[in-house]
């Protein structure tokens, strides 16, 4: 009895160690992506303030560049229907950006998906998953 006593024991302080290991490397994890995300909204901001920089100091080159065309020099507005339009051409990342970059400048979700022809749901999810 005593033999099978130790063996419970072991096996219930072995279930302990793996429990209190989990526990921690969740933690750990947790902290890692919280870390994360604030790298990525500061790279974020930086890029957007390079972004703005160039458009103030620039805006003739900036709008010569390849894959540039839609954007307006900075005594035009930039919240043009059609220029949206060509910016979202380039894909995903392109149509993220602009509803994120809405959504900061105070456009609601519907004035949103309507500009980009999106659906309000897309432009939800967008927003939701920048928050997360």
């Amino acid at each position: 009895m005593s033999e099978g006593l130790m063996f419970l024991l072991a096996g219930i302080l072995f279930l302990f160690v793996i429990f209190w290991q989990t526990r921690k490397d969740r933690l750990y994890l947790f902290e890692l992506e919280k870390r994360l995300e604030e790298k990525e909204k500061r790279l974020y901001e930086l890029y957007q303030a390079v972004e703005d920089i160039l458009h103030s100091a620039f805006p003739e080159v900036v709008s010569s560049l390849p894959g540039n065309e839609g954007l307006k020099s900075v005594g035009q507005p930039r919240n043009s229907n059609e220029s949206l339009r060509q910016n979202i051409g380039g894909g995903y990342n392109d149509k993220r950006k602009a509803v994120i970059l809405m959504h900061k400048s105070g456009s609601t979700e519907e004035e949103i998906a309507r500009k980009l022809g999106i659906g309000k749901g897309e432009v939800k999810l967008i927003l939701g998953l920048k928050e997360n």
